[in-house]
């Protein structure tokens, strides 16, 4: 018997193709469906859900942010289902050990990705999981990579490019250094030691409300070329450093470091999610960029 709490199953398949494949005509195809099929699919859905999981067009059909992160909750669910099933129907086969290896920055890699991996190996324990740390922007195919995780504008050549997540520029020190009685003016943080790294002090400044135009921060202490360096300078109470959010996300969360000035900004670039044009992905590719867009979904909602 099915729950009356659970979407009936042909609506989440058509759903879940529509948002993995980005169109109604390919998830018509890949479901052998006409587009109309598809659509009367997803209407069904929302109906049962009651909620919009997608703009409607003239021409297309665009995911809500609900849409978005429900669409990848449904992926990776209909994933554990289609992955219990080979389990019990081919035992041997399931068992084996699948590779995937993954080109990332170090400092995603150390401060975001890390700590969320034992969700992923909850889903899928077979995974042997090769991260690369590397900071190139392009994926040569000697290295027989399988997909990258860059940040960036979203332009690389001869790669088919996912958004991953945007990201927040955010001024962060220990709470050594910011004592009892953090400072709440500009000023103050000013008279801090200062760290540099990459990011850009001039974009944080401008989009600060009523910021004196006359403010320049002081030269730096300490300047480093990697970020993952800069944060474990400010960690050890070196320095106040201007940082991505998500990078930082592991030592906020320890407590290790915190904010040193409530004024944050969108970056300008963001995550992406790249993988080699011309080629159909491995499937474990597929259900570990599934996985991942469900984590920065999360992450980016709680910004």
């Amino acid at each position: 018997m099915t729950s009356s709490r659970t979407p009936p199953l042909p609506a989440l398949r058509a759903f879940a193709a529509l948002v993995r494949l980005g169109s109604v005509a390919a998830a018509a195809q890949e479901l052998s469906l006409t587009p109309g099929a598809v659509t009367h699919q997803i209407r069904a859905l929302e109906s049962f859900l009651n909620v919009s999981l997608v703009q409607r067009d003239s021409r297309s059909l665009v995911l809500t942010e609900e849409g978005r992160i429900y669409g990848y909750q449904v992926r990776q669910a209909l994933e554990v289902i289609a992955q219990a099933s080979e389990r019990l129907v081919h035992p041997r086969r399931s068992s084996r050990v699948r590779a995937l290896r993954v080109a990332v920055l170090p400092s995603f890699a150390h401060g975001w990705l890390i700590a969320r991996l034992p969700r992923f190996y909850r889903l899928h324990p077979d995974v042997q999981l090769h991260l690369q740390a590397s900071m190139d922007f392009a994926q040569p195919d000697q290295q027989r990579l399988d997909c990258a995780i860059r940040f960036g504008h979203g332009h690389w050549p001869d790669f088919v490019v996912r958004p991953l997540m945007p990201d927040q520029l955010v001024l962060l020190a220990s709470p050594a250094l910011l004592g009892k009685k953090p400072p709440s003016k500009l000023e103050q943080v000013l008279r801090l030691p200062q760290l540099q790294a990459s990011e850009d002090w001039s974009a944080w400044l401008a989009t600060m409300p009523d910021a004196p135009l006359q403010v320049q921060r002081p030269p730096a202490r300490l300047e480093f070329t990697d970020s993952t360096h800069l944060l474990e300078a400010a960690r050890a109470g070196l320095g106040v450093a201007l940082t991505r959010r998500s990078i930082a996300d592991a030592l906020l969360h320890k407590g290790e470091l915190q904010s040193a000035h409530p004024h944050s900004c969108a970056h300008s670039s963001a995550y992406y999610a790249l993988v080699p044009a011309g080629t159909r992905p491995l499937e474990v590719t597929e259900q570990f960029l599934a996985w991942l867009q469900v984590e920065c979904a999360r992450y980016a909602k709680a910004l």
